[in-house]
């Protein structure tokens, strides 16, 4: 072909790319001409362009086909630019943005491999200085985000921040490509946080937006950057839980959805945005009417045809939305919309594509939760349609997808749903559930999926009838518990973490004893519960080990940051991350006197706990309930007793009697319902003690009253899951008779109560420097919105009387400033006042101070107190241990927070209790711990001090235990 056909046919191809028009005939004159010379590079990139934008205009095969051809001919043109050549960049560049469009069709990583592999040559072959290399720079930082987000490669953030900053900073103030680079460093920053669990990356990128924003001139560009600040805040919210920047997040996007015109092509993607935001809001608050907003942003949304690229993601926020206003408000009408919702998205999802495999997820995940609330049983057609589209999923779905064991976990609950309902072939359903759920602990993903993917599988071992099966697959879950809650993350945060965990505990212990091994089970609760309490010892630990070595410090800290990513390490995913740390636990634990660093002590260890006392743990779970006796025994430390009269469903039936009945004692008008709540509460101690505490005091030998002649035996009780709303101290037969009046648990000995064992650890030092023994008296008679409290202003004046050296913070003096100054130099703490609890934020719980509409002190806030001198918390207050129960054993309360201040010993209630009689016990109390008001008191009587006045009020009034039986001492 002439010289002139081959300019002619060049100068075409520029037209028709410029006009986007069909391209056919030039195309065949252009491979005409590259089939004569194969070395003309022009040519080979004049028919690669041409291809790629005719693909922009096609769709399915065509498409792909085109994009196909359009690399095959780019890759011909990789070995005639060598290094060095002035046309290798543009190969590169050509390549790398090809490569992305096959990525976007695809959920496999490796096209955007691919791309970051030439975008990586384009920057070298790029001179310093010009131009072109910035530009390079700025795709191959935006490739690497997406290559992370592909495939979980811990390395890509960390190269796409260096990449970015270079861009950035050499980049002239002014040019277009500024704040683009400093777009796509935010990104990469907040990539940067999911890889590493590191959250200065994330605050990092909100200075870098706000930075953006106090620059930004006009209405657009201000927009603009307050819709880069909103991502940035949205991601440090999801890495902290911090409540105030999802606030504000919700407040930028307003602004920015109201700045930015309707025929704005951003004007979809930003009310996308705001109603992302604002159901993540509606959900932290729990808030029905904020859910419906974010419900109507984002169905105005999916109505507007010029929202097509937002349809798919809104789409699926939608769907989760409508099942969340489900959860809040019961009504069927939104569960109803839900699952229709998903069944359009999957009826407009291209086949295949990976928008056609999340709206199969979203239908799926509609379907089982649909089963699981059904209130007439387990829907099995629901089951089975979930389960296909779950398989589905897990076809489409990569074996390094970073979602996929989460996909693969949801399979495995469906199967086992399908065995637990009894359809067809139960243990068929349960063999193939054993296989997805081992699957998925094994995939690449963060801990909480394969924990509670390891969890599954213990449970389905044991249906199995495997019983060594089901107790590996639980110490494994176990095992994993220390990176489930990173330093990093807020408390509040930590607490969301634990919540999923629900069941493993006493799941674990079950399966101990199903092979005889109480000890085991008892060390398993102990790894699987108090996990907050346990990083104050933890904390310890790591202060100690940074001083015997602080390289093996550093490795430790560089490795669990590593583990809490869930982000693979080379190729053998999770498994070498594994093997590395059981490596550097043996290494530390081989320094000494790091024997015991992070380990949970054996039962023979724990023992120690029970040399005052027998500690015992109740453990109820579906297969089995057990109180496991722990005793200073030295041949047999922990003793099993079957509680064979107990099951798990009868627990929540008793706890559903039990909340009613603690609610109408002393709040229903009615004189009538007031006595049948009392007799409710009587019937619920005469089932404690029958189920529960008698076999226990049996096995213990205390068969009869205790002398009041000599000191009373103590026990702790150790309530497990549900158990721990229960008042174990106070079950059995309150009669008035002589002889059944006796067949009680406070008439055989002291209570007291613990988290954990560990948590019976001696805390205890010197006092500080500057404290005197005093006691600290916090009264609050009328605090703002809440009722008035007459008896906390007579718990004063009597302290007053009983403690004369003693502060007293009352009425307006009793302010949150006054009462924080004042606690770590008093090591006796009386509070007065209203407790009130949130289940659905237990970090929320507070005491009500006399300034708690504007400085509350919460359960967060008193957790992150340091009071190592602290001794005694007298908290007479209204259901101060009460909390969630995912949060039970946690003890996520208020009582617990003084715990984990420092605290040794807590005296708390389980529910509200009555203002009158409240000033009786604290007085009683008092005056046994000061003989009358002559010594100071002396804390370490207080179990038995409070067991006493109690027990009093008990004999007074044993047919109404709502005034009495609700009190409860917690530690020494």
């Amino acid at each position: 072909m002439s010289k002139w056909k081959r300019r002619r046919l060049l100068f075409m191809a520029d037209v028709h790319e410029r006009r986007g028009t069909d391209p056919s005939e030039v195309l065949a004159g252009l491979h005409e001409l590259a089939a004569e010379d194969p070395y003309d590079l022009e040519v080979l990139l004049a028919a690669a362009e041409l291809l790629s934008d005719r693909a922009g205009r096609r769709t399915g095969t065509a498409r792909e086909a085109d994009l196909a051809a359009s690399i095959s001919l780019l890759h011909r043109c990789v070995p005639l630019v060598p290094p060095g050549d002035y046309d290798r960049w543009r190969v590169f560049n050509s390549l790398g943005q090809r490569l992305f469009l096959v990525a976007q069709g695809t959920d496999s990583p490796e096209p955007v491999a691919e791309s970051v592999l030439a975008f990586r040559e384009a920057v070298a072959a790029t001179p310093h200085g010009d131009r072109m290399r910035q530009v390079n720079q700025f795709f191959l930082a935006v490739q690497l985000g997406e290559h992370f987000e592909r495939s979980g490669d811990r390395d890509a953030p960390v190269e796409a921040v260096q990449v970015a900053r270079e861009g950035y900073a050499t980049v002239p103030p002014g040019d277009e490509l500024s704040p683009m680079f400093r777009t796509v460093l935010i990104t990469s920053l907040r990539h940067l946080a999911g890889a590493t669990a590191q959250v200065e990356p994330l605050q990092e990128a909100v200075g870098l937006a706000r930075e953006a924003l106090s620059e930004a001139g006009s209405t657009s560009d201000r927009a603009g950057a307050q819709f880069d600040l909103v991502r940035a805040l949205r991601a440090l919210y999801d890495a902290t839980t911090d409540a105030r920047l999802l606030v504000e997040a919700v407040d930028l996007s307003e602004q920015c959805l109201a700045a930015t015109p309707r025929r704005d092509p951003e004007f979809d993607t930003r009310r996308a945005r705001l109603a992302s935001a604002v159901r993540l809001l509606a959900q932290d608050r729990r808030d029905p009417d904020l859910m419906r907003r974010a419900i109507d942003l984002m169905r105005a949304t999916i109505e507007t045809p010029s929202a097509a690229d937002e349809h798919a993601d809104t789409l699926i926020d939608l769907i989760q939305s409508l099942a969340s206003l489900h959860t809040m408000t019961d009504d069927p009408l939104a569960l109803r919309d839900a699952e229709l919702t998903a069944r359009t998205a999957l009826a407009s999802a291209p086949d295949p594509g990976p928008w056609r495999t999340q709206a199969q997820l979203a239908l799926a995940e509609a379907l089982l939760y649909r089963s699981s609330v059904d209130a007439r049983g387990a829907d099995v057609v629901a089951l089975h349609e979930a389960l296909g589209l779950f398989q589905h999923v897990a076809a489409a779905t990569p074996p390094d997808h970073g979602e996929r064991g989460d996909r693969l976990w949801l399979l495995g609950v469906t199967l086992h749903d399908l065995a637990r309902h009894g359809d067809g072939d139960t243990a068929a359903w349960r063999r193939q559930a054993r296989h997805v759920f081992a699957e998925a602990a094994s995939a690449a993903g963060p801990p909480n999926v394969r924990i509670k993917s390891f969890q599954q599988l213990g449970a389905v071992e044991a249906a199995l009838g495997d019983p060594h099966a089901s107790l590996a697959a639980y110490e494994a879950a176990v095992a994993l518990l220390p990176q489930l809650t990173p330093d990093w993350l807020s408390y509040r945060g930590n607490i969301i973490e634990l919540r999923q965990i629900e069941g493993l505990p006493d799941g674990a212990a079950a399966a101990a004893l199903e092979l005889g091994r109480p000890e085991r089970a008892l060390e398993l609760l102990e790894l699987s519960r108090g996990i907050l309490h346990g990083r104050t010892l933890e904390a310890r630990d790591l202060r100690l080990l940074r001083h015997r070595s602080p390289e093996l410090h550093t490795e430790f800290l560089r490795l669990r940051t590593a583990l809490n990513s869930g982000a693979r390490d080379g190729s053998n995913g999770n498994d070498k991350n594994d093997e590395n740390w059981a490596d550097l636990m043996g290494r530390i634990r081989s320094l000494d006197g790091m024997a015991g660093f992070l380990r949970a002590p054996s039962a023979q260890a724990l023992r120690r706990h029970a040399e005052q006392g027998p500690v015992v743990v109740v453990n109820v779970s579906g297969r089995r309930c057990d109180a496991l006796i722990l005793r200073a025994d030295a041949e047999q430390p922990v003793l099993t007793v079957p509680l064979t009269g107990l099951t798990q469903a009868d627990v929540v039936a008793q706890l559903l009697r039990l909340t009613g009945a603690v609610f109408a004692a002393p709040n229903d008008p009615s004189l009538l319902a007031r006595r049948d709540a009392q007799r409710n509460l009587d019937e619920i101690l005469r089932w404690l003690w029958e189920r529960v505490t008698s076999p226990v005091l049996d096995a213990l030998g205390l068969t009869a009253p205790s002398s009041d002649t000599r000191p009373p035996p103590r026990i702790w009780w150790c309530p497990v899951g549900l158990m721990a709303y229960f008042p174990l101290h106070a079950a059995g037969r309150h009669d008035s008779g002589e002889q059944s009046g006796k067949a009680t648990v406070m008439d055989r000995a002291v209570s007291s109560y613990t988290t954990t064992v560990r948590a019976l650890a001696d805390r205890s030092g010197p006092p500080a420097a500057g404290t005197a023994p005093h006691t600290l008296v916090v009264a609050v008679p009328d605090a703002e919105n809440a009722p008035s409290l007459p008896g906390a202003a007579a718990e004063a004046a009597a302290l007053a009387e009983l403690l004369p050296n003693s502060l007293v913070l009352s009425g307006a003096q009793a302010t949150y400033e006054n009462v924080v100054r004042a606690l770590p130099a008093h090591p006796v703490a009386h509070l007065s006042c209203h407790g009130l609890t949130s289940w659905e934020n237990p970090a929320a719980g507070m005491l009500l101070l006399h300034d708690h509409l504007t400085r509350p002190l919460t359960v967060e806030q008193l957790s992150a107190m340091e009071l190592p001198y602290a001794d005694l918390a007298y908290l007479s207050a209204c259901s101060t241990s009460n909390t969630h129960p995912y949060s039970a054993d946690e003890a996520l309360h208020i009582t617990g927070a003084f715990q984990l201040a420092g605290y040794r010993r807590v005296i708390g209630t389980l529910w509200p209790v009555d203002d009158t009689t409240s000033v009786e016990i604290t007085r009683a109390t008092y005056a046994d711990l000061t003989h009358g008001g002559s010594t100071p008191p002396r804390t370490e009587l207080s179990a038995l001090a409070l067991h006493r006045a109690v027990r009093a009020l008990r004999d007074r009034y044993p047919a109404s235990p709502s005034l009495w039986a609700g009190y409860v001492h917690v530690g020494h």
